[in-house]
């Protein structure tokens, strides 16, 4: 009974990893599904949605087993998301006993997360570049550069005050924008194409990604709660932008 209990708390870390890394609702459920079955319990069922999930299966003597979940924090971490599917695999080839994959999953969710330094450098460089894209020379890439950088670098702390994250597109949007008017006041330059690449960073492409992915395999409803979580975003982005032009 222990090993059965150790069994789907790996698979339901699992889940929860996948769901805290803004998987795909069908990964998580199958990856949970999998695990189960590679550890010997029988009919897992598992229903997932962006912001938890269920699950429950039977073990080998016929014990029934639930773990429910809340997943509250949620950000895209694809190195992450590589790592549980890795660790899954192995369980399910034979190579991870449930202990075993428990552990490497727990130690990999305890792992620091990429420096906001780094995070900060890219995003400054990811709203340069798109600048360039938009119609902009090199003065633009600087200046978007540091108004892409200053909304990024804001973020976190927004985070700590514990801010909801929609809140925090609008803010970001707003910051990335008051920057930008406030530079080209000093230093002159294209105002579109400066902010619309400070912005392009936050838009959530990759979020409205997964969301299609999801209504096209069929998981209507977490497609749908995506779907409206990055629309959200995006107007509440434009909204902030919207405001500091009008100051």
């Amino acid at each position: 009974m222990e090993q059965s209990q150790l069994a789907v708390n790996a698979a339901a870390l699992a889940a929860q990893m996948i769901l805290e890394c803004s998987g795909e609702i069908y990964r998580a459920e199958e990856t949970a599904i999998r695990m189960c079955e590679a550890y010997g319990l029988i009919n897992a069922e598992i229903i997932c949605f962006p912001t938890g999930f269920m699950m429950h299966v039977l073990t080998a003597d016929g014990q029934s087993l639930t773990r429910i979940k809340r997943v509250r924090d949620r950000n895209i971490q694809l190195q992450a998301l590589d790592s549980v599917n890795s660790i899954s695999r192995l369980s399910c080839e034979g190579l991870l006993t449930p202990q075993e994959a428990f552990d490497a999953l727990q130690v990999l969710r305890d792992t620091p997360k990429t420096p906001s330094l780094f995070i900060i450098l890219a995003f400054a460089s990811s709203a340069g570049f798109s600048s360039v894209m938009f119609g902009g020379g090199f003065p633009e890439f600087i200046l978007a550069f540091v108004a892409g950088g200053s909304s990024q670098a804001l973020i976190p702390l927004f985070i700590k005050l514990h801010v909801p994250s929609l809140l925090i597109s609008m803010m970001a949007g707003f910051i990335a924008a008051i920057t930008t008017l406030g530079l080209i006041s000093l230093f002159g330059g294209s105002q579109e194409a400066i902010i619309a690449g400070a912005i392009m960073p936050l838009l959530p492409g990759l979020a409205m990604t997964n969301a299609i992915r999801d209504t096209m395999r069929g998981d209507l409803i977490a497609g749908m709660a995506r779907t409206t979580d990055a629309l959200l975003s995006a107007v509440l982005i434009a909204a902030g932008v919207t405001v500091a032009l009008m100051l």
